[in-house]
């Protein structure tokens, strides 16, 4: 018994110290439940999250499993719930974004989880005799936050037959044909009557999708008919152009959606236009004798001359002499005026259009600007920033080489006058003897300084600047720039062509309709003594089979040169020649070097991405496969012509049956998915 009574001392003793302390169980009890029924509407509401650890996970999600399934047909129509099943966990808030309905639905979709896999509760019941498709864009991504690579479509129909019309292309950037991903696409059906794409745009699309990693897109699932097809970066997702958004218009304005059909030979282009001349912001006093104005977008000076800026004081209603007008430094959309000092108060500057344009041309805004003057004194001096050309390495002798046509020159931080500017420049030959010169400033800061006798082959000259008379360091700056050589230099030949990829109906999946194809290719591998660029051969640009232009077009090519690697840096080059024409580009440094060409439809020299609405062509277009190098002495021809595609259909010499449509009439209805 002492045993016992001494083994349950410690228990008593807990005993009484609980008893000391009464606990309600009944209460805690009830709490305990309360944590558990938030516990439990807490996992059913969380997005699940991947187990840690392992490799880092880089494979988009994808379906499983889908009820119906896909591809099935005579699906009921009081069908209510659509089930998509899922390779794993996947981010429930980038569904809602990701997910478009053909037809759509008057009222939104409502999403039920249930682990990997979701009901689509439907709205409404499903329209008799019509393909549906639901399609799960590249927003889509997995819990680790993996994006789906291209969109993944689920098709069913619930008639007898589904829609199995395609369109194949390829979204790619105009200045190096660079694959555009997560690029909506939509298309538009046209009326069987017209090629021409409605003004204005349908309120929605019928069929959307986007570019995949190497910017190509696919339509499937398509009623057999014609569209509109247009690619956009959709940025504020309202499913139609916007100004400010980068568009592009198709090839050809009427595509047809047919079975197994092809790619299209021509990639769509990528581009955005700026309508908008530019506007004037705000004026900045920056001192006494310093203003800067700012607008909306780069600007290039077109009034340089400082007596067209009429500056006045309002209180006193004098004019204010402009001294001079120059491109700010750190700053593309702003000018800078130093003028006569200002007093302290209200002036007023009227703004012409012909003062400013935009990058593209497109004059000013005319305005006012308003301001008040500083009044704190205007420290800033005129200093020497650095010589031109730029990114120029010296040769052996330690000499700046100078192309064919270039002149040296300085760049500095602000304008002098003429008499400072002269005073500080100095330009000798290399025994020290001056030479005369003239001045040219391009953008207000960059002086060429050209020899009045010119500067021979091989010919050295130094140009030297006084820092102290620019009120910069008692410095003098000096450099030895030397004409480049013949020998040294080379040239590039090739030849541009427009290129036909005319398929008939009959032929579509044969290849070019042309039966002379064959033939000119085996002309072409004949051997050619002439020393000129082999005629038209290989493929076209976008894969398309190149064929001899049946309709030479009048208006003319332009050819681009760009320098990929080169010994003396190059600026863009460009040649205006014919269609079938060939064009050379001499003087130049050794190097490799890329083309770009394209039919200058409205001979405006620059290359065009056209309109969606209105629509207006695009521009055709071309690239050089590979860089192709230049060497000394030498003028290397291009194995091949560059080859602009036109992508132009021949109508068939017999009208084809209409294709069945299983997609409700209404399939241009806004989507109400909750996107």
């Amino acid at each position: 018994m002492h045993r016992i009574e001494r083994d349950v001392r410690p228990f008593r003793r807990v005993r009484e110290g609980l008893n000391r302390f009464p606990l309600n169980w009944t209460r805690i009890g009830g709490l305990l439940l309360l944590l558990g029924g938030v516990v439990i509407a807490l996992e059913g509401c969380a997005n699940p999250v991947a187990p840690s650890g392992g490799p880092r996970d880089e494979t988009p999600p994808s379906v499983v499993e889908t009820r119906p399934v896909q591809d099935t047909v005579n699906v009921p129509t009081d069908t209510r719930t659509v089930t998509i099943r899922f390779s794993e966990y996947v981010e429930r808030s980038s569904l809602p974004q990701a997910l478009s309905v053909t037809p759509t639905f008057d009222e939104q979709i409502r999403f039920d989880w249930n682990d990997q896999a979701v009901d689509l509760e439907l709205p409404a019941s499903l329209r008799d005799s019509t393909t549906y498709l639901f399609t799960l864009d590249t927003n889509l991504s997995d819990a680790r936050g993996v994006s789906l690579d291209q969109p993944i479509t689920i098709a069913f129909s619930t008639g007898p037959r589904i829609n199995r019309g395609r369109i194949v292309g390829r979204v790619v950037e105009p200045r190096n044909a660079e694959p555009q991903p997560g690029v909506d696409v939509f298309a538009y059906a046209l009326p069987d009557s017209t090629a021409t794409p409605p003004t204005p745009l349908p309120a929605r699309p019928a069929y959307r999708t986007q570019t995949g990693e190497d910017g190509s897109f696919t339509f499937e699932y398509l009623r057999e008919q014609r569209y509109y097809v247009v690619a956009l970066r959709d940025n504020n997702r309202n499913r139609k152009p916007d100004p400010t958004e980068s568009f592009a218009v198709p090839p050809r304005p009427a595509l047809s959606a047919k079975k197994d059909r092809a790619e299209v030979p021509v990639p769509w282009l990528l581009t955005k236009i700026d309508t908008l001349a530019p506007r004037y912001q705000r004026a900045q006093p920056l001192s006494r004798q310093r203003l800067r104005l700012s607008f909306d977008e780069p600007v290039r000076l077109a009034g340089r001359r400082p007596e067209a800026w009429s500056l006045r004081d309002s209180v006193a209603d004098a004019t204010v002499a402009v001294q001079s007008v120059y491109k700010s430094s750190s700053r593309a959309d702003a000018v800078i005026l130093r003028t006569a000092p200002m007093e302290a108060r209200r002036h007023v500057l009227p703004l012409s259009s012909n003062l400013v344009t935009d990058t593209l041309g497109q004059a000013l805004v005319p305005d006012t600007a308003h301001f008040r003057a500083a009044s704190r004194p205007d420290t800033t001096r005129t200093r020497f920033r650095t010589f031109v050309p730029e990114d120029v390495s010296a040769d052996t002798v330690g000499s700046y080489p100078l192309l064919p046509g270039q002149q040296p020159g300085v760049r500095l931080n602000r304008p002098p006058d003429s008499t400072t500017l002269r005073r500080a420049l100095a330009l000798t030959d290399t025994t020290g003897r001056p030479r005369s010169y003239t001045v040219a400033a391009s953008n207000g800061r960059t002086y060429r300084v050209r020899p009045d006798d010119s500067l021979a082959a091989g010919a050295f000259v130094e140009l030297r600047v006084n820092g102290g008379v620019l009120a910069g360091p008692d410095t003098t700056y000096e450099r030895r720039f030397r004409r480049v050589k013949g020998r040294r230099l080379g040239g590039l030949e090739g030849r541009v062509v427009l290129a036909d990829t005319v398929r008939t109906r009959k032929t579509r999946e044969e290849g070019p309709s042309e039966t002379s194809v064959a033939d000119s290719a085996r002309r072409e591998a004949a051997p050619d003594t002439s020393g000129r660029a082999p005629p038209d051969t290989g493929r076209a640009a976008g894969g398309a089979v190149a064929v001899r232009d049946s309709a030479r077009r009048s208006a003319p090519i332009v050819v681009e040169l760009i320098s990929t690697k080169s010994t003396i840096p190059l600026d863009r080059r460009t040649r205006t020649v014919p269609p079938g024409s060939t064009f050379v580009f001499r003087n130049l440094p050794e190097g490799a070097f890329r083309f770009r060409a394209f039919l200058d439809r409205n001979e405006n020299g620059r290359w065009d991405g056209g309109r969606v609405a209105p629509h207006v062509p695009v521009e055709p277009l071309t690239w050089s496969d590979e860089a192709v190098d230049s060497r000394p002495r030498w003028t290397n021809v291009l194995p091949a012509p560059l080859r602009i595609p036109l992508l132009r259909s021949r109508p068939s010499s017999r009208p084809s049956p209409p294709a069945s449509d299983t997609t409700a009439p209404n399939s241009m209805a806004p989507d109400t998915t909750g996107r």
